[in-house]
């Protein structure tokens, strides 16, 4: 029998040699593949978990999220919605903000935020809000100004490209204002009838979104979600009042609005042409007001600006006077008559604060009233 020659030998040796290596390069690469579709299905849910949230996250049964859309570019905020999901009722509704909403912000909120950032104002538009802040916590501050000026719930947020969202929601008439889903989102969503045809609605719309859910919280509206009929949808706009550069919410009309959205009953109906109650001229029910605080006494503004507030007047700027030190409180006011009536029971001595007419005032503004020492006794 004729032994194999060395040559032989080690050309055997080399291509087994070689399977080995290639096996291991395969083995290496189908391991780096999966390690990399691992981290992109679970990059999202990660995202939602990298940072110190600074707003109770809620996915309940009754679902309150504030979807924003975001210029790719430099981050501005140029729509929001508020969505309202009821799992019992399958009630979707969804409640335009103006972005041009203006709101003051409490002391404890102004404080809070002015710890991140000292050069935030105390009165702003909410679409300046995301500007102060740093990375995905900067819509969590956006939910909490808003609910300073609206006292609802709002369990999380949604931040959606701004070309992404208009493929979702579209803009009404300007006589309406209101955002509806489109007719191709609706088509989409219409054909997701079970769970799992709605789980995978869900993780690509997830993979184009930013938000402080985790997807498998997401998940869990699928069931009810996959039972809505996106036929009766309901719209509306916030209430308020619209000067044409900023909006001003009237937070007692809005919160009813937002109570009888959790309270009714499944709807039956469309209700897509009756949706807007905007008011864009000024009520006598409804002025903008600014304090100014001509005392120099810490605090005065902000104690008139609550006060004021729990009777839901629309208090939308407050400040320091910067001329001489007030010894009397003053108001100016478009409507006299109306100052006279609403305004002066504040006042320790309310004959003495005097009153009078002005066309002088800022855009947007009805009423300023300068606080003088006597507000403080």
């Amino acid at each position: 029998m004729n032994k194999p020659s060395v040559a032989r030998i080690i050309i055997v040796y080399f291509f087994k040699t070689i399977g080995i290596l290639a096996l291991l390069v395969g083995v290496g690469l189908l391991s780096y593949y999966l390690t990399m579709l691992y981290y992109k299905q679970t990059d999202r849910e990660e995202r939602a978990t990298t940072y110190q949230h600074v707003i109770d996250i809620s996915a309940g049964t009754e679902s309150s999220n504030l979807i924003y859309s975001y210029n790719e570019n430099d981050g501005k905020i140029d729509a929001m919605i508020l969505e309202l999901f009821d799992q019992d009722s399958k009630n979707l509704t969804l409640v335009t903000i103006p972005a041009n909403t203006t709101v003051t912000l409490s002391p404890e909120t102004y404080q809070e935020m002015a710890k991140v950032n000292a050069n935030i104002p105390q009165s702003m538009k909410l679409f300046d809000v995301p500007s102060y802040f740093m990375g995905d916590v900067a819509y969590e501050y956006g939910v909490m100004a808003l609910q300073d000026a609206l006292p609802v719930d709002i369990g999380y947020f949604t931040a959606i490209p701004k070309t992404k969202f208009a493929m979702y929601y579209e803009l009404g008439t300007k006589k309406d204002k209101c955002y509806s889903p489109t007719e191709a989102y609706i088509s989409s969503m219409k054909k997701c009838t079970t769970k799992s045809d709605m789980d995978d609605m869900l993780k690509d719309l997830f993979d184009e979104q930013i938000s402080d859910l985790t997807q498998s919280q997401k998940l869990g509206y699928s069931e009810a979600l996959s039972k809505v009929n996106w036929d009766l949808i309901h719209i509306y706009v916030l209430k308020g009042k619209d000067d044409g550069t900023s909006f001003t919410i009237n937070a007692k009309k809005s919160k009813k609005l937002i109570s009888s959205i959790w309270e009714s009953p499944a709807y039956t109906t469309a209700q897509y042409e009756t949706t807007s109650d905007t008011d864009t001229g000024t009520s006598n029910d409804d002025q903008n007001i600014e304090i100014l605080n001509g005392s120099a006494i810490d605090g005065l503004a902000s104690k008139y600006q609550k006060l004021m507030q729990e009777d839901h007047l629309s208090v939308v700027n407050i400040g320091n006077y910067t001329g001489m030190k007030q010894q009397k409180t003053t108001i100016y006011a478009r409507d006299v008559k109306w100052a006279k009536k609403k305004l002066r029971k504040y006042f320790p001595k309310p004959k003495a604060v005097k009153v009078e007419t002005s066309a002088d005032l800022e855009e947007g503004i009805d009423v300023e009233i300068i606080l003088g020492v006597d507000a403080d006794q």
